[in-house]
């Protein structure tokens, strides 16, 4: 008797066709507007404009005055994000607890009403990180004022709901033999988190928090462009005052500190990695190293945003508490006219589309890019195939991979906000700019994942 389920498509075929078909969709239902390029002049003129864009911008601005304040701005950029996401794993991680089965998998908990914290505090943590940093930044900007503060505080919020949402599955991801194991000993949900839960899931914990890290920094460059701080901030004050070589510099600045935060985050991966292979005293002396970096890197933070902590005080008595009222009890009380509603529904489309079109392009780039990129793949593939790359060869591979991971880090390196600005002189104005933006920034970010 043959299976019934044998005619049936398997499930990994219905997903693709459901990605062909969501991809097909987004594309009809995006304007595209080519009609500038449909002419070989149409080409040329694309080019010439590009060109004469990236002639301006060189040569960069070397002179010590623009480098010491290209320092002064990385390093306050590079203090938002340390702060920011400090701040906000502290906040996520007791609502990744409230908001985790695993933590809250008991019957006395569904008794007290613990279902209904568990999807109150999901909830939350979906509004945190639904609305993007940038967002944050200007709700905030009524508060706070055009200070390092704000950017602090919107991209704390923001990673707050990232790292909730990851703890929590990370969490319920770990076996329930080995925390019942520990329940069963009389131990406490805060006992079997701490003992059962999080050891496990702590490789995966500190590799997303590390990543969340990379991405703070690179967003705390677009923040500043809102609150008039750092990198973002130098960046389109040099641009509005027509000082192209100084905004380059600064822009080079953003991407040598992005490389940075890269490359510490690879030491503090490949230092914590080495543990399986260590002794007991090599292993603690390393996370003693590891801390003690943490709480200088939060130390020297502190003292580098001094002056706009110190003005904190001064900033919120000046507030006008019945503007803040009128302003935010606005947004309390949304119009959900029907007009609305449609209109909301059909502006909806737009980005959805943007998005399905430039992820779905993003992780096919970055899958090849994570291939040419991977040492496993290029330099030690003995270790699953045959083959030996030895001599001129592995030079080759070793070329590949180094130059994909440059390209990768460019890419994700530059601000989707400066990508738009560059791809809008090429395709002019329409969808074209933001889809070929979303593209190269995700794909930069995707192959660092995949890789």
């Amino acid at each position: 008797m043959s299976d019934p389920r044998g005619d049936r498509p398997p499930r990994a075929a219905w997903l693709w066709l459901a990605l062909g078909a969501a991809v097909a969709l987004s594309a009809w239902a995006l304007p595209w507007d080519l009609s500038h390029l449909k002419t070989a002049e149409g080409w040329s003129s694309a080019w010439t404009r590009l060109g004469v864009f990236a002639a301006a911008f060189t040569p960069p601005d070397l002179s010590p005055q623009t480098l010491d304040l290209a320092w002064q701005l990385a390093m306050e950029t590079l203090a938002i994000a340390v702060l920011g996401v400090g701040i906000g794993l502290v906040c996520a991680y007791p609502l990744a607890a409230l908001a985790s089965d695993a933590v809250l998998d008991d019957r006395a908990a569904r008794r007290r009403g613990g279902a209904l914290v568990r999807e109150a505090s999901r909830l939350l943590l979906d509004t945190l990180r639904g609305v993007p940093d940038f967002a944050w930044a200007l709700v905030l900007l009524t508060i706070f004022g055009p200070t390092a503060i704000t950017a602090v505080l919107a991209i704390a919020v923001h990673v707050t709901g990232i790292l909730g949402k990851i703890l929590s599955e990370l969490w319920d991801g770990v076996p329930s033999t080995q925390r019942d194991a520990i329940r069963g000993c009389g131990a406490s949900r805060m006992q079997v988190l701490l003992y059962g839960i999080q050891p496990l899931a702590g490789s995966g914990m500190l590799s997303f928090v590390l990543m969340r890290f990379e991405c703070a920094v690179r967003n705390a460059s677009v923040i500043g462009a809102v609150c008039g701080g750092g990198l973002g901030g130098a960046i389109l004050q040099e641009i509005g005052y027509d000082n192209k070589q100084r905004a380059v510099t600064m822009l080079l600045a953003a991407l040598a500190l992005t490389v940075g935060a890269d490359l510490a985050s690879n030491a503090v991966r490949r230092m914590l990695r080495r543990e399986r292979t260590a002794t007991l005293q090599q292993a603690r002396r390393r996370r003693q190293l590891v801390a003690v970096g943490l709480i200088s890197a939060i130390a020297l933070s502190l003292h580098q945003l001094r002056a706009p902590i110190s003005s904190l005080g001064e900033e919120l008595a000046r507030l006008d508490l019945r503007f803040l009222r009128e302003h935010y009890g606005q947004l309390l009380l949304p119009d959900l006219g029907v007009e609305t509603m449609r209109d909301a529904l059909l502006g909806a489309v737009v980005p959805l589309s943007l998005a399905v079109l430039a992820t779905s392009a993003a992780c096919a780039l970055a899958a090849c890019m994570s291939w040419c990129g991977s040492a496993t793949f290029q330099l030690r593939s003995q270790r699953f195939t045959p083959e030996q790359t030895e001599g001129w060869r592995r030079a080759l591979r070793w070329v590949l991979a180094g130059s994909t991971r440059l390209v990768a880090t460019v890419l994700r390196g530059v601000p989707e906000v400066a990508w738009v600005w560059m791809l809008s002189l090429f395709f002019l104005t329409g969808v074209e700019a933001a889809i070929g933006a979303m593209l190269l920034h995700s794909a930069g970010i995707l192959a660092r994942v995949f890789t």
